[in-house]
């Protein structure tokens, strides 16, 4: 049953507040539009208008949902200056009324930043009077009375400054003003005001601006208006560009306050605010003006949308954008061809909607629907009932009837929409070239290149292959450009074969359609030769094609993180494409080349298409509506948005292509029936949700490429948000058959249940973890969209659909993971609660006979688990993952404790995959935190055992130490980071004496709970030493070798004392400010060297281990950090790195030099 409940909302008319009841579950776009409501705004400029907190001056995002007990008051204000208010005044007087009351409150009130008293006192006193007689005419009071009552009139300041010689130049200015209606006082006034402060209403945030290495953050203020986001920072005063509205391209956030401002033209922009109410009111201004400037269909952050925007998407619906407009687009886009029909809201009225349609003749007509109620619509003239805009539709599909409805036309990104209220008038559409800054010499567009600056290699091996296995026409060589004396360049050339001249104009055309693109996400064309053969110069791009660089190089070098980094290449591309208008037309796996691979990045650069023609073996990357004529698809870009979903499912199955199929009519089928490839056994759920919003559904609903691009780097920027080196990689225990093998410094006896105690122990709210998500179970029929009319041959269906899952098992079985551990749940029956971004509850549903689903928006499992008899938690959302389990923020609260505040907590839970050992290791790590009890610990508040192990700990806010450095890095002190240093040799020493040895000290571990304390966090790889105060390791895994004391890269051997070498380590990224801990010569790429290669197989330590180890037992040691001195160095860090375990110092004499450090600070 639905809760109303009342808000107070200010308002700028004569009521100045408003009681208004709302619905609990609303969004403040529902409670926005009621008000309008209320006043008579309508439908279009209804989006200029917002709400924000009456107290913080904060403005909600559209989709922010109301909760049941709603404490804030409400300001109700025009947020969205369009560019004309005589634009304004056309589309909606009454918005522009509330506009003029608006402005007028501000001047009144003194709250317009740009009005200054000493500079504008004659033009408030002026402001005044036109106000006063505005109020005569309108209400038709007596001069005489609105005289009396000048104070309601003139601005505070003024009266505050002239209280004894204001009357007069009231009442002779008053005199002088005649023969004027209201409409046009209201209009000087405005004018009036625009001159005097014409960036109002801008919004200013205060963030801290990250500037990249070595500079540190800095304070800026961000200021936002219709053109553009300025920012100004605070020790210089100067105020800078950061980005024009028509240039932004997608917001990212992360789980930290961190915002990417992502730009056509130029590198991102990060930006990180003190609270997320402040992000969230800063990233919804960026939204609202793109959205009424730039693009009305898409919103730049998936995590601030418009519901009612979602809802047309999913209706094919224009918003309200008129009948001039759809009869023009119906004309322009389809030649008022007969069924050809555009959806719309209507222009003046809410629960309207009109459809304008192509008759038999041609003519085109205009019908009103009106939704009477939820679930109810009827047509004019018409007395049926419609349960949903569906189902009228389908009813008006009679070649023969009168409308005839058969083709819709949706809404385009690209339309010149009337909606573009903030557009800059007679620009309003033009969007900004995508330009680069490219080199000098290419200024005027590729070159023509004669062939005596050309020497070329031997024909390409692999790389040939690869782009000309479909391309008979042409030949790919390495070559040399000389390009000038001194000067050369090493490029691909692309040479059409002699005997192929018939298909000249077909090489040219595709060689001027690349030449005009400029993007580093597609492989650059740098120019044409035409004697002795017609060529393209490319760019070289070294590693390769990606299907056979993900099938050479093993899966512990290529993580999730890079092939979701790839993803987001070609989202890039694509979107790159659609702006200049080019159509691709043959997007694969083998059409994506490696540009660069390293700890930090994994980028994939898109190339030309060359002269190909389809095959059936292109059936996967076509979609359904051209197989009847495959050719169509050259020419359409819904074949680029399929084609790169399934690549994207190329990728994630590790350069695999879909199998082929003796029979392709049944493929056909497979998928015109509405199924799609199951998800890769690496893929996240997040990304395959994308990939099936790619696909679209049987209607050919698809995401579009700049929400794709969009929606990929979010994904890429929130979960996986770390590109940093932490170089972990598998070190191999050694196997002892005697004593003679331990080293001399680590004789003691090795206890054999030390040594099988540990099962699958793996850490977890870190960065490191190389593993991908096993969050999503095998049987993807819950993801699969079946169309249940479909029927073909099931059997044969069935055993493809059997093949295609099979296969891509076997693509991961290079892995080394074994799916035969998945947890079978096919008899299990769970309770999950739908929670939407915001935290607010949905409708609680039961998922049989599988053991994963997947949410609405995708990208959150969220549940409520009952803590005890009192309190419970509500999960909010993931923001950390590892080898077993996942952590999620979530909200504590206490049945029966009205004063008891909810509590943030984090949850840590196993994933949906895991197994038995992962159990067990789970349960080992609770086990250790239950015992811990230290305020330089995280604090563990419960456990909870069904429906699933969970382990409740702490919130602590400001995050890792490791982006804590990197944000604060000018305001920290060598005492501050001393204070840090203690606490954390505190901690470790309440750990060695409870017998626990952390084995993954760093400080991507260390969480920071306020300016002056630090906390030891992720217990996920600890252990208990018992009486023989070490640990051997056992399992074979992925570990922070760089970290890690020569005794355990070695032999595996982990103790107090090798914590305090990691202990070392994290002092060097303390005082480093976040610097990077690589010893110098050691970790040149390993990525060069065969992926299989291992330089000593008689121990089994990995290459990158080995070289570690040799070096540092060489005497190699971390250097002393430009930003530390040196006393702290030769007395806090290097006494740890001591070759010998035993020679090294306990945590407890580090406490005492620590403070006695502190002493000289």
């Amino acid at each position: 049953m639905d809760i109303n409940r009342l808000v107070i909302i200010s308002v700028v008319t004569d009521e100045k507040e408003l009681n208004i009841s709302y619905t609990v579950g609303w969004s403040i776009e529902d409670l926005c539009i009621k008000i309008c409501k209320i006043f008579g705004i309508g439908p279009v400029a209804r989006h200029l208008f917002a709400l924000r907190n009456h107290a913080t001056k904060l403005w909600y995002p559209a989709n922010y949902k109301l909760e049941n007990k709603e404490k804030s008051k409400f300001d109700f204000r025009l947020r969205f200056k369009p560019a004309s208010l005589q634009t304004l005044k056309r589309i909606d007087e009454r918005a522009y009324d509330y506009y003029f009351q608006q402005a007028r409150s501000d001047v009144m009130e003194n709250k317009v930043p740009d009005i200054v008293y000493e500079r504008h006192k004659r033009e408030l006193i002026g402001l005044g009077v036109s106000d006063m007689y505005r109020v005569m005419l309108e209400k038709r009071i007596p001069r005489e009375i609105v005289e009396s009552e000048y104070k309601k009139y003139i601005p505070k300041e003024c009266i505050k400054r002239h209280a004894f010689f204001i009357k007069k130049p009231i009442h002779n200015a008053l005199g002088r003003i005649s023969g004027h209606d209201a409409s046009y006082v209201k209009e000087q006034y405005l004018k009036q005001f625009e001159c005097m402060a014409p960036n109002y209403p801008y919004e200013e945030y205060k963030a801290l601006m990250d500037k990249g290495i070595p500079n540190p953050p800095s304070k800026v203020v961000l200021r936002v208006n219709v053109d553009e986001v300025k920012y100004c920072e605070t020790e210089s005063g100067a105020w800078n560009q950061l980005c024009a509205i028509e240039d932004l391209c997608f917001i990212s956030i992360r789980q930290d306050n961190t915002v990417e401002v992502s730009r056509k033209n130029g590198i991102p922009s990060y930006l990180k605010f003190p609270t997320s109410n402040l992000l969230m009111s800063f990233v919804s201004a960026l939204d609202g003006y793109y959205r009424l400037a730039i693009k009305w269909t898409f919103n730049l952050c998936r995590d601030v949308t418009t519901p009612s925007l979602e809802r047309l998407h999913k209706l094919k619906c224009h918003g309200p954008v008129g009948r001039e407009f759809a009869y023009g687009k119906l004309e322009e886009k389809r030649a008022n061809r007969p069924g050809s029909y555009i959806l719309r809201e209507s222009e003046t009225e809410y629960n309207v909607y009109y459809f304008d349609s192509c008759g038999k003749d041609g003519n085109l007509m205009s019908q009103k629907i009106e939704e009477l109620a939820v679930n109810e619509f009827v047509i004019q003239n018409n007395i049926e009932r419609y349960k949903s805009l569906g189902h009228l539709i389908c009813s008006f599909q009679d070649p023969e009837s009168q409308p005839y409805l058969l083709e819709c036309l949706p809404p385009s990104e690209y339309d010149k929409s009337p909606l573009l209220i903030c557009a800059p008038e007679n620009v309003g559409n033009e969007v900004a070239a995508d330009e680069e800054i490219i080199a000098s010499l290419l200024e005027s567009g590729p070159r023509c290149v004669p062939r005596d600056q050309l020497q070329i290699y031997k024909v390409f091996s692999k790389s040939s292959e690869s782009l000309n296995v479909q391309q008979p026409a042409t030949r790919l060589h390495r070559a040399m450009w000389r390009v000038t004396k001194g000067k050369k360049l090493e490029v691909a050339i692309k040479i059409l074969k002699e005997e192929e001249w018939c298909s000249t104009k077909e090489f040219l055309e595709l060689a001027g359609k690349w030449g005009q693109l400029r993007s580093g996400a597609l492989v650059r064309l740098y120019g044409l030769t035409v004697t002795p053969a017609i060529g393209m110069l490319l760019e070289l791009v070294r590693l390769g094609p990606l299907d056979a660089y993900l099938r050479s190089t093993s899966p512990q070098t290529i993580k999730t993180v890079d092939m979701v980094e790839a993803a987001a290449c070609l989202a890039n591309a694509l979107w790159h494409l659609e702006e200049n208008g080019v159509i691709h037309g043959n997007i694969r796996c083998k059409k994506l080349l490696v540009h660069a691979h390293t700890d930090n990045s994994f980028i994939v650069k898109l190339a030309d298409p060359g002269l190909f023609i389809y095959t059936d073996k292109d059936v996967h990357w076509l979609p359904p509506e051209f197989y009847s004529n495959p050719e169509i698809a050259k020419c359409n870009f819904q074949t680029d948005i399929w084609a790169v979903s399934t690549t994207v499912w190329q990728i994630f199955s590790r350069g695999a292509e879909p199998p082929t199929y003796h029979d392709l009519n049944i493929v056909k089928k497979y998928y015109e029936s509405g199924k799609r490839l199951p998800i890769p056994s690496s893929c996240p759920a997040e990304v395959y949700k994308l990939m099936l919003e790619c696909w679209g559904e049987s209607n050919g609903i698809r995401k579009q490429p700049q929400a794709i691009m969009r929606d990929i780097n979010q994904i890429l920027y929130q979960v996986y948000n770390s590109r940093r080196t932490h170089a972990y990689a598998t070190a191999f225990p050694k196997l002892f058959s005697d004593s003679d093998h331990i080293h001399e410094d680590d004789s003691d006896t090795i206890d054999d249940k030390s040594i099988n105690s540990e099962s699958h122990a793996s850490s977890l709210i870190t960065d490191r973890t190389s593993l991908p998500w096993d969050d999503i179970d095998d049987n993807t029929k819950e993801l699969i969209n079946i169309n249940e009319s479909y029927t073909g041959s099931a059997e044969e269906l069935s055993n493809y659909l059997s093949w295609l899952k099979s296969t891509a098992r076997d693509i991961e079985s290079c892995n080394d993971r074994t799916m035969a551990g998945v947890i079978n749940c096919s008899d299990r029956t769970t309770h999950a609660l739908r929670i939407t971004h915001d935290g607010s509850i949905g409708d609680v549903s039961i998922v049989n006979n599988n053991c994963s689903s997947v949410s609405d928006d995708g990208t959150r499992m969220q549940n409520i688990f009952e803590l005890n008899a009192d309190c419970y938690i509500i999960l909010q959302g993931r923001i950390g993952q590892g080898f077993y389990g996942e952590v999620y923020k979530g909200i504590l609260e206490r049945d029966g404790g009205k004063d008891i505040e909810p509590q943030q907590v984090a949850v840590k839970k196993l994933k949906t995959r895991a197994l038995e050992a992962d159990l067990r290791d789970f349960e080992r790590e609770i086990s250790i935190m239950k015992t811990l009890k230290h305020p330089n610990v995280v604090e563990i508040l419960g456990v909870i055992s069904e429906p699933e192990v969970c382990l409740v700990m702490e919130f602590v806010k400001h995050g890792s130490l490791q982006s804590y450095l990197a944000l604060h890095r000018q305001t920290l002190t060598h005492k501050k980071l001393l204070g840090f240093a203690l606490d954390i040799a505190t901690g470790m020493d309440y750990l060695g004496h409870k017998s626990i040895v952390h084995r993954d000290l760093a400080a991507r571990n260390i969480l920071v709970a306020d300016e002056s304390k630090v906390k030891i966090s992720d217990f996920g790889l600890a252990q208990v030493t018992g009486k023989n105060d070490y640990y051997i390791l056992q399992t074979n895994r992925d570990l922070p070798i760089k970290w890690y004391a020569p005794e355990s890269l070695r032999d595996g051997k982990f103790s107090p004392r090798s914590d305090v070498w990691s202990f070392g380590v994290t002092m060097y990224e303390t005082f480093g400010l976040g610097k990077d801990p690589k010893l110098p010569g050691v970790g040149s790429d390993v990525r060069d060297k065969s992926a299989n290669e291992i330089s000593d197989s008689e121990i089994g330590i990995e290459e990158g281990s080995a070289e570690l180890l040799a070096a540092l037992e060489r005497g190699s040691r971390l250097p002393c950090p430009p930003t530390c001195p040196q006393q702290i160095y030769v007395k806090l860090m290097y006494p740890c790195w001591h070759l010998h375990s035993h020679k090294r110092p306990d945590f407890a004499s580090l406490c005492r030099d620590i403070r006695e450090l502190l002493n000289h600070y």
